[in-house]
C-alpha cells in the first residue's frame, strides 16, 4: 500500500469516528430533551445544563459531520438556476463552489484557531449556560471540523 493510500485510509477512519461522535451526540440530544421534558411535565424539575449542553453539540455535530458528509457527497445544491441557463454551466459552477469551499473553510480555520487561542488564553467561560466548561472546547470544533473539510475538498480535487 502506497503512502498516499495509507494515509487517505487513515484520514478515512477519523472522519468515520467523527461522523460516529456526531451520532453519539444526536442520540445524546434526543434521549436527553426527552428527559428534561418528562422531568419537567411529570415532576416540574429540570435539568439545567442540558439546554445549554445541546446548544452546544448542535455546532459539534455540524463541524464534526461536514467533512464526512462532503465525503459521502451528501451535501445538496440547488441546480434549478443552473438549468435554466443551460448545460454549459454546470462544470464552471462546480470550479467556482469548489473555491468557494476552500477559501470559506481556510477562512474559518484561520480565524476559528485565533478565536479559539483567544478564549484559551484569557481563560474564557461562558457564565450564561455552561459556567464550568471553558469556553475554547466549544470554540476548537470548528477550526478542527473546517480543517478536516477543507482537507477533503482538496482530497477530492487533487
Amino acid at each position: 500500500m502506497s503512502s498516499r493510500a495509507a494515509s487517505g485510509s487513515a484520514f478515512d477512519r477519523v472522519l468515520d469516528g467523527c461522523a460516529w461522535i456526531a451520532c453519539a451526540l444526536l442520540l445524546f440530544q434526543v434521549a436527553s430533551v426527552t428527559l428534561d421534558v418528562v422531568l419537567r411535565y411529570f415532576f416540574n424539575l429540570s435539568i439545567g445544563w442540558i439546554t445549554a449542553a445541546n446548544e452546544w453539540s448542535l455546532v459539534y455535530v455540524a463541524f464534526l459531520g461536514a467533512a464526512w458528509l462532503e465525503r459521502e457527497g451528501g451535501h445538496t445544491a440547488d441546480d434549478s438556476v443552473l438549468e435554466l441557463l443551460g448545460p454549459w454551466t454546470k462544470k464552471p459552477s462546480q470550479h467556482i463552489g469548489w473555491i468557494l469551499g476552500v477559501f470559506v473553510c481556510a477562512v474559518l480555520v484561520y480565524y476559528g484557531a485565533r478565536v479559539t487561542w483567544n478564549n484559551y488564553v484569557s481563560g474564557a467561560y461562558d457564565f450564561f449556560k455552561l459556567r464550568e466548561v471553558p469556553v475554547f472546547w466549544i470554540y476548537a470544533v470548528i477550526p478542527f471540523g473546517c480543517l478536516l473539510w477543507l482537507a477533503q475538498l482538496l482530497r477530492r480535487k487533487l
